[in-house]
């Protein structure tokens, strides 16, 4: 014989009623609390695969520092398997994440206002790096020497430094790995989240005053915009400024 004072609630499938802590109901059998175990579920997925493409994006880079010895042909094929695991796991999520392709409040007020800030922007970072690299850190800086052999190098350099991070890096960045966290986590903690391993992702400290800054930007325009193709254009402008400076001021 139940208490008086036991707290009942109506199960939602039979409409008998059971105590209100029960997991089952105990007349037909029925789990309770769906939603909220399904939330938790969801959530503990995200966290996951998040987990997975976080360690995948690390490993990823910790392997290109390791090597000795870069060649062209051998960034190319980093480029290619990096754009290759982000796209599988962008489509894997396919259902979430396909509003982030898609424009829904464009501006071509607010894309003059990126095209036009971003080189700005780029090409103070350029010179602030040089000056750190050559009068405090006394070293040269420039990957250009890495293309500078082939006949074709200075295409090959706007696409592995520009194009490539500028659609992929966003996919994975503030496309999949947000939405991921968006699901577990507020709209700020994503932010911060994603930004910082944004920066850890390029293994460089020298790159912190500007890289940081970067990534907080299009991280929040994702998030305000609800679409990636702002940050695509700002991200792609800021290394294509880049690659133009190494090619016409500092090779």
């Amino acid at each position: 014989m139940e208490l008086s004072n036991t707290e009942l609630k109506t199960c939602p499938h039979c409409e008998l009623e059971i105590v209100a802590t029960s997991n089952f109901c105990k007349y037909c059998g029925q789990p309770q609390n769906y939603q909220e175990q399904l939330a938790s579920s969801n959530k503990k997925k995200s966290l996951k695969q998040g987990a997975l493409f976080i360690g995948f994006v690390l490993a990823f880079c910790l392997l290109s520092q390791i090597i000795q010895q870069p060649s062209l042909g051998l960034s190319i094929f980093l480029d290619v398997t990096f754009a290759i695991l982000t796209l599988l796991f962008f489509t894997a999520s396919w259902k979430e994440n396909k509003h982030l392709l898609r424009w829904p409040n464009f501006s071509i007020k607010k894309l003059l206002l990126v095209v036009v800030l971003t080189p700005i922007a780029s090409l103070i970072v350029q010179i602030l790096v040089i000056l750190l690299n050559e009068y405090i850190l006394e070293a040269h800086y420039s990957y250009e020497s890495l293309y500078s052999a082939h006949p074709y190098g200075n295409y090959i350099m706007v696409v592995s430094i520009a194009v490539f991070p500028a659609i992929f890096e966003e996919l994975g960045f503030r496309g999949y790995l947000m939405q991921k966290l968006l699901g577990i986590l507020d709209q700020k903690e994503a932010i911060y989240i994603t930004s910082f391993l944004f920066f850890l992702m390029h293994l460089s400290l020298l790159s912190f005053f500007w890289m940081l800054p970067l990534a907080l930007v299009l991280a929040k325009m994702r998030l305000k915009e609800n679409t990636l193709w702002y940050g695509i254009v700002m991200h792609f402008l800021f290394n294509f400024t880049s690659c133009l400076f190494t090619i016409y001021f500092v090779s």
